[in-house]
């Protein structure tokens, strides 16, 4: 049984800090998409990641997720999406890192992928309940933070 590896180990291009997003969702049979936004905060902890913020606009909702390696080389997931949990699986040692989730229950899935584009990140992915299915996109992007000394303020992008 292989030992987990810690996370900075791998190349994974989800990153400490704090970041944005502005996107679409387009829902089964709809034409035109519904804006969102994401802000959201990334902690590197000794044993994984973890991301909370809020969706905002079209949809809003807390998001909690929770993001672990585990013995066979792929990553655990816990997520919280306003009162809907969903555990999961993912692979992130190259792009386009992929997830997918879903509810013990079977009422709800997803699937999530992430890759570099210009200035940040894309997030692409699928929901689907008892409604129906959706997709969503968005561009993620991390924010920039103002570090201050004792009499000097500079922005700098957090790493």
């Amino acid at each position: 049984m292989r030992r987990p590896q810690r996370h900075e180990e791998n190349c994974l291009i989800l990153r400490k800090g704090l970041w944005s997003g502005r996107g679409s969702v387009l829902t089964e049979g709809a034409s035109l998409g519904q804006s969102i936004s994401l802000d959201a905060e990334i902690v590197d902890e000794l044993d994984g990641l973890t991301i909370t913020g809020e969706i905002s606009d079209s949809y809003g909702a807390p998001i909690s997720v929770r993001v672990a390696p585990n013995e066979v080389g792929t990553y655990v997931i816990d997520a919280r999406l306003g009162k809907v949990a969903l555990d999961g699986i993912a692979k992130l040692e190259s792009e386009p890192n992929h997830a997918l989730l879903w509810h013990e229950s079977g009422i709800y899935s997803a699937s999530v992928s992430l890759f570099s584009i210009g200035g940040g990140l894309g997030c692409r992915g699928f929901f689907r309940d008892a409604k129906g299915a959706l997709t969503w996109e968005m561009q993620l992007q991390p924010k920039q933070q103002a570090v201050g000394g004792a009499n000097v303020v500079s922005l700098a992008r957090r790493r």
